[in-house]
């Protein structure tokens, strides 16, 4: 990660969120990191964990500390500033993704949180866009499965899966009736090791800055 000096653009955000929050004793919002000079606010970080929008996992993200989001945030737009991919998301695979969203939480909830923050269903649309920018990038350049030896399946077996079937109370199975399963859960497990060390060292070149006092505004 490099030690360039706060830009321009960090200084000036800040002084217009604090701009913002002037007059109560409370702050309204804050940076919570800058990634290349794009910013990401407490609010945002506070979106995508009352969404459950995915912000830089291979999976959904749960409702998790606030710091855990804000790393896959700074991942996502790590990948996305640094990787040039001539790479199209319309406007369909936004609303399908909207609408997935949104299904997961009960009416009464997704109403709630839209009025906490002042949303609407528009306000979502960019969260959703580069998150689908960010999963096609991941797709299109670890779109070859990894491979995984028979000998590595046996390990798996003996070592992991055997093991914890015995734990809880129930006969393994034999390994041959299980084989694709394993095969595919350690093929899973090493293309997100891949994921991890290529997003590991795309951080290493960016210009990062982490806010943490930011994150303790908000209890």
């Amino acid at each position: 990660m490099s030690s360039k000096k706060i830009s321009p653009v960090f200084v000036f955000a800040l002084a217009f969120l604090a701009l913002l929050s002037s007059g109560s004793s409370q702050v309204v919002d804050c940076i919570a990191a800058e990634v290349n000079n794009q910013i990401i606010t407490l609010t945002d970080i506070r979106i995508l964990r009352a969404l459950a929008i995915n912000a830089g996992g291979t999976e959904g993200i749960p409702l998790g500390p606030l710091r855990e989001i804000l790393e896959g945030a700074v991942n996502q737009k790590v990948v996305i500033s640094m990787v040039r991919e001539n790479i199209v998301v319309t406007p369909e695979e936004v609303a399908r993704l909207l609408n997935e969203t949104l299904d997961r939480l009960a009416p009464e909830a997704r109403q709630r949180t839209m009025a906490e923050f002042g949303l609407g269903e528009d306000d979502l649309k960019p969260y959703l866009e580069e998150n689908i920018l960010y999963q096609k990038i991941i797709g299109l350049r670890f779109s070859q499965s990894a491979n995984v030896s028979l000998k590595e399946i046996e390990a798996y077996y003996n070592e992991d899966y055997a093991p914890s079937e015995k734990a809880l109370g129930r006969e393994p199975k034999p390994m041959i009736q299980v084989l694709d399963e394993l095969e595919a859960l350690l093929k899973k497990e090493k293309v997100a090791g891949q994921v991890d060390s290529w997003i590991k060292s795309l951080r290493d070149q960016a210009d990062i800055r982490i806010n943490d006092n930011c994150l303790g505004q908000f209890k």
